[in-house]
């Protein structure tokens, strides 16, 4: 809940994190050994040229019709 100060600014609750502490994102990028590529065309239409990389999309096939 947030509250006014004194000086009619909008105050945090005491016990949150000041938004210039937090960050904005954090990413993990996990490492990748360096396989045999796609062959162009198969890298175009699964939309990647690497095999490790090669998550399909699980979309409307997940859900039962």
């Amino acid at each position: 809940m947030n509250t006014s100060n004194h000086t009619g600014e909008t105050a945090l609750p005491a016990d949150s994190i000041a938004p210039r502490l937090l960050s904005l994102a954090m990413a993990f990028v996990p490492a990748q050994s360096f396989d045999t590529p796609y062959e162009p065309a198969l890298a175009f239409s699964r939309g990647t040229i690497f095999p490790a990389l090669d998550k399909p999309f699980l979309g409307e096939e997940a859900v039962p019709q």
